[in-house]
């Protein structure tokens, strides 16, 4: 969802984007998607149920947003 959402040519995507990437550079939504899965998995190793609940969290409001971007304004 993260790349398709980062790759995508929707105008509203690029507007929300673009000052993050103006300061950041362009991968840094990947390195930090991909340090919160490192999280996830840090706290999976201590408690399964907890890491389990955080990322299916992270994933449904994950999925919420990509959602709410890809069908675009009414």
């Amino acid at each position: 969802m993260h790349r398709a959402f980062m790759e995508s040519n929707d105008p509203t995507v690029r507007q929300m984007i673009a000052p993050l990437i103006k300061k950041t550079g362009p991968h840094f939504t990947y390195i930090f998607e991909f340090l919160l899965l490192v999280g996830a998995m840090a706290i999976a190793t201590r408690n399964w149920f907890t890491g389990l609940l955080l990322y299916g969290l992270y994933t449904m409001f994950n999925a919420m947003a990509f959602n709410w971007i890809m069908r675009g304004p009414k």
